[in-house]
């Protein structure tokens, strides 16, 4: 285990080791049951006094992380098994984590009128299409409490009027777009990428910076080809897994070899 605290950094010695150790948590370099060095392995490894590791120790406690098991050493905590989401499935990814017996949240953190989409996103449209007006959605998906991604949203004005004035139905645009405005996707063109959390990624989604995300992004349209939404989700990556399913051809028929 390596420890680096920055004397220079801003943030107490105490919460750099507590960042530390939840790196590695998160990162999977430090796995559920895994038994931590001792107090005094501590203070050597970090350079650091008992009183700020054990600061450091009460925080991750505190966080659920790890566990003090009275005369067995601190261990940390098994991770909560992580959601699978089947991208290869049109229906909604929350609705199917609900069915599986998970209490599936969206908390809206912004929701405005008239802004510019940006050049990134863009990029991704065709030629044919002319956007004016532009709403933008930002929410953090939870599942059971837990965040597990953050959702940004582009909706053409004339697709849904009023859509930012009112709180979304059961927090789903999808669901919003086909009650309200009778919209939805017939195609949705996606793409994944991998990127490192932020620090303002990670406040939203409970986290730490430098963590793995599975940024999806999406353009989804109508039946007609009308543009409906451009969307970006960052996923943590230690908390979901992603499932495609591909059918495969069948197989050639059997091939004559000789007089039957």
């Amino acid at each position: 285990m390596q420890g680096e605290i920055d004397r220079s950094s801003p943030l107490p010695a105490w919460a750099q080791m507590a960042q530390n150790l939840r790196r590695q948590i998160e990162t999977g370099r430090l796995v559920g049951g895994d038994r931590l060095p001792s107090e005094a392995e501590l203070t050597e490894i970090f350079r650091l006094s008992r009183i700020t590791v054990r600061q450091a120790l009460s925080r991750l406690s505190t966080d659920g992380l790890i566990e003090r098991r009275q005369g067995l050493g601190t261990f940390v905590v098994p991770r909560k098994v992580a959601v699978q989401h089947d991208l290869s499935l049109s229906s909604s990814w929350r609705q199917r984590f609900r069915e599986e017996g998970h209490e599936s949240t969206a908390i809206l953190l912004e929701a405005t009128a008239d802004v510019v989409l940006p050049d990134e996103m863009a990029r991704r449209l065709l030629p044919t299409d002319e956007v004016e007006g532009i709403m933008f959605l930002k929410r953090v998906q939870q599942v059971d409490g837990q965040p597990i991604g953050l959702t940004e949203s582009w909706v053409p004005a004339a697709v849904a009027p009023g859509l930012t004035d009112q709180p979304l139905d059961d927090g789903s645009l999808s669901a919003t777009l086909r009650n309200r405005y009778g919209r939805s996707a017939a195609t949705v063109d996606s793409t994944l990428e991998t990127v490192l959390a932020t620090v303002s990624d990670a406040q939203l989604l409970d986290t730490v910076t430098d963590v793995p995300l599975f940024v999806v992004t999406s353009v989804s349209r109508e039946k007609n080809g009308d543009l409906l939404e451009v969307s970006r989700t960052s996923w943590v990556g230690g908390r979901v897994r992603f499932r495609f399913l591909q059918h495969a051809d069948p197989p050639d028929p059997p091939t004559s070899m000789g007089p039957g």
